[in-house]
């Protein structure tokens, strides 16, 4: 385990979904409890490398049910007390260090950390590093949101904070709300940025009807992807992008859902 990066980024970089760093200790707790499972369960490192923890984490899934149930826990940690509070209690410091891999992985800056030129003017600095703490914020409270996972391939690698209404187009407040912004890879991303794809309410992938099928099929743009997570806070971004940012050609959003599963019929 980096346990010395790992307490970087818990102190400067990771947001909960709250917007707020976690307490200091909180952090030097959760820091522990990923030394305990490493004692049982190897380094943590080499279950990121391996499968990006996937196993681990379902190990350290043990319910109350199961334990009402006497079944035996799957991992190896010795618990003092109620074992589904204690495994829940390593899950979610486990899936905290999965995450801190992640944004590693991904390249993501520390949230307060930058510091602009010298040469730069004072009032430009000033401007300069709200904005880039801004922008910094949007994008881990977004990955928090989806659990730094693109909403579509479930992929933890080139995660994009995508916003739903563009910057150009936000208020301040709009601009950095979590619930303006979706995690996507780069295609999906690029494709929901352009406005060849959107997503209905309920998370159903629509295809622009000015691209091509065949093109979108090559790119994995298929009409039966839908993103889970969304929620009635996202309503308002979703319907800006159905009406200014998704390619329409002059028809509706549920015009277009309905061509669609027209389609999907006449396949089968």
């Amino acid at each position: 385990m980096q346990t010395l990066a790992f307490r970087q980024w818990l102190r400067t970089s990771y947001l909960q979904i709250n917007g707020n760093l976690l307490a200091e200790g909180t952090q030097i707790s959760r820091t522990a409890n990923c030394s305990t499972i490493e004692q049982c369960e190897g380094d943590l490192d080499d279950h990121f490398d391996r499968d990006g923890m996937a196993d681990l984490l379902e190990r350290l899934s043990y319910s109350t049910t199961d334990q009402h149930a006497k079944i035996e826990p799957r991992h190896r940690i010795s618990i003092n007390g109620d074992i589904a509070n204690g495994s829940t209690t390593y899950r979610s410091a486990a899936n905290l260090y999965r995450k801190f891999r992640v944004a590693q992985a991904n390249g993501l800056p520390g949230a307060l950390q930058w510091k602009p030129s010298s040469v730069q003017q004072s009032t430009e600095r000033s401007s300069m590093t709200k904005i880039r703490i801004g922008q910094d914020k949007f994008r881990y409270s977004v990955l928090e949101r989806w659990d730094y996972r693109c909403a579509v391939t479930k992929a933890s690698i080139l995660l994009t904070a995508s916003h739903i209404k563009p910057w150009r187009s936000c208020s301040d407040t709009e601009r950095l709300d979590r619930f303006n912004g979706i995690c996507l890879s780069p295609v999906f991303d690029r494709a929901f940025d352009t406005g060849i794809i959107t997503f209905r309410f309920d998370g159903h992938l629509i295809l622009s009807p000015s691209v091509p099928k065949q093109e979108a099929d090559k790119l994995g743009l298929d009409f039966s992807i839908r993103l889970s997570g969304l929620s009635r806070l996202h309503r308002t971004y979703l319907d800006f992008h159905h009406k200014h940012i998704w390619l329409h050609k002059g028809i509706s959003i549920e015009e277009a859902y309905l061509i669609r599963c027209q389609e999907a019929r006449c396949q089968a």
